[in-house]
């Protein structure tokens, strides 16, 4: 049994949120991501079981959305306890060490937003007529995810400008940056839908 916060209710999740003496931006956007890619991946499944072709093609895209919305769980429960662990760091004397988890978080969180975000758009071609617009907001959802948590990262980098943090981010934080620039979430579904006759 899910001891951690994805183990609550979205209510009680919504009220610990609420409650908390810090705010925990990470796993909102976590949790935010992860609930993108739940959508994304339903949209993959319901098209495969609604005669989407190149099931053979097909099928590890949606295996790999599978662990992409676990791994964005997992990466919830452990961001809303990772003050804690960045105290203990930090009373350890291991202050750099705490920071780097506060900074690996949300740049992890980014990449699985954008990797989520990439595989749905690959799958535009397969989507079934009955879902596309749903995974079209998926994609929207995971592309603002995405963003929230370049702007976690880049906080924190703000917060603590140390030269070791500022060497191993500042680069990732730019290719981030690039990744979520290629995105192609549509603006507007009738439009899209228009340009698609």
């Amino acid at each position: 049994m899910n001891t951690g916060v994805t183990g609550q209710s979205i209510r009680q999740f919504s009220t610990t949120v609420s409650n908390s003496h810090h705010a925990m931006a990470g796993a909102v956007i976590a949790a935010s991501a992860a609930q993108a890619a739940s959508l994304g991946y339903a949209c993959m499944k319901i098209s495969l079981a609604h005669g989407a072709q190149n099931v053979a093609q097909i099928a590890p895209q949606i295996k790999k959305m599978g662990v992409i919305q676990s791994d964005l769980l997992d990466l919830c429960d452990r961001d809303a306890t990772a003050i804690a662990e960045f105290v203990a760091h930090r009373d350890a004397g291991q202050v750099l060490k705490g920071q780097t988890l506060l900074c690996r978080m949300p740049a992890d969180v980014c990449q699985l937003s954008i990797n989520a975000a990439q595989e749905l758009e690959a799958f535009r071609g397969q989507v079934s007529e009955q879902v596309r617009d749903d995974m079209e907001m998926a994609i929207s959802l995971l592309a603002a995810a995405a963003r929230a948590a370049l702007l976690l990262l880049d906080s924190n980098l703000r917060i603590w400008p140390e030269p070791a943090l500022l060497q191993k981010f500042e680069p990732e934080l730019a290719t981030l940056e690039t990744q979520i620039e290629q995105l192609t979430p549509v603006q507007r579904i009738r439009r899209q839908s228009a340009n698609d006759k």
